[in-house]
Parts: structure tokens; sequence; C-alpha cells
């Protein structure tokens, strides 16, 4: 079989996923505005570090952000930290900004550039790129048993948050309201990168 050239680029990204990405969105989120939004969201532990584990999170955010974890982290083990990018990926979503979420095309390529004793290559975004494979050689052979086998969130993680975090919340009284865009789809983000409305 002759070998096939497949490209891979932010803007194929874009395309094929369908992220509907503005070319010109900031592709992170300041720390402070960051940080802002994580006490807004009552946060209960070091805002301050590189990373940010989903359980300092109340339950509804720490969905969110196990998400984002499970669908976008560059992590080869561990679902539980997360890093500057992502939480910068889920306060963009809850304030409603601008964010280019095509930076992931950054996490595929870093990994594939580790060098030194640690430095193990690996493929991550594996249905990404048969996505992407899909699009750019759609007559493609494949054989019937070669098969991905991706489990869907419902089948695993979901029960774990209702058998488990579910069990150990304990909601605040009167109950946590949520903010943004998570509380109103018409949320209009704050201006110069901060975390809430003068007004709030």
């Amino acid at each position: 079989m002759n070998k096939l050239n497949v490209d891979v680029s932010v803007e194929v990204l874009n395309t094929v996923l369908q992220l509907r990405d503005d070319p010109d969105a900031p592709y992170s989120v300041p720390i402070m505005c960051q940080r802002g939004c994580l006490l807004r969201m009552k946060c209960v532990k070091d805002i301050l570090g590189g990373q940010i584990n989903k359980a300092w999170l109340p339950l509804r955010y720490k969905f969110l952000l196990h998400i984002l974890i499970q669908c976008l982290s560059n992590r080869r083990s561990g679902y539980d930290m997360a890093s500057n990018d992502l939480v910068g990926m889920m306060v963009a979503l809850v304030l409603n900004k601008q964010f280019s979420i095509s930076n992931i095309f950054a996490n595929m390529k870093e990994n594939l550039g580790r060098t030194g004793v640690s430095g193990n290559k690996f493929w991550m975004y594996l249905r990404f790129l048969q996505m992407i494979m899909n699009v750019q050689h759609p007559n493609l052979l494949k054989a019937d048993n070669d098969v991905l086998k991706i489990d869907a969130m419902m089948e695993h993680s979901l029960k774990i948050f209702k058998g488990v975090a579910f069990k150990r919340y304990t909601e605040s009284t009167p109950p946590r309201k949520m903010f943004g865009a998570l509380a109103n789809k018409e949320y209009v983000a704050p201006a110069n990168d901060k975390w809430c409305h003068v007004d709030n």
C-alpha cells in the first residue's frame, strides 16, 4: 500500500471538527481572569499553582472541568489535574468569552516532539486524527476487525459522578447559583479580561 500524506494544522482541525473558531480569537485566558473566576466558582484550594484539581470545585463546575480533561487533555494518565490551558478554556465557556479551541493542535505537536529520558512520543486524540484521515482520504481501505473501542462517557464517567461524587456532595443553603453563560445563554462577557461585571 502506498504511503499517504495526512495534513494536520489548526485550519484542518477547525474545519474537520467543525469548531467554528474565529481565527482572531485568543488562544488563552489571562491568569488573573482565571483566578478571579475560580474564586467565583468557590474553588476551595490553592488557585496560585500551575494546575487545578477538579476535586477543588463544586460538583457542577467539577463536572464541566472533568469533561474538558477527558476530551482535550494531553495527559497520558490521570484525569484529576487540569493545566492553565484547560482551566482557561473552562473560564472562557463560563464567561462566554471569545476563545480558539484549536490550540489543542499545540498539545498534539508537543507530545510528538518530546525528547530526553522521559520524552516518550505517543499519539493522542486518535478519534480526531481518524476524522481528518477520513476527510483527506475518503477511499482509504479499512479492515473490518480494526476497530478502536471508545467508551461513551455515560457508560463509565457519568456513573462515577452519579454514584460517588453526588453522594459525597452537600449542597449549600440556599443552593449555590450558577453564573455567566451557564446561568444565562445570552450572557455577555465582562470587558477588559475581567471575571465579573462592574455592577455584579
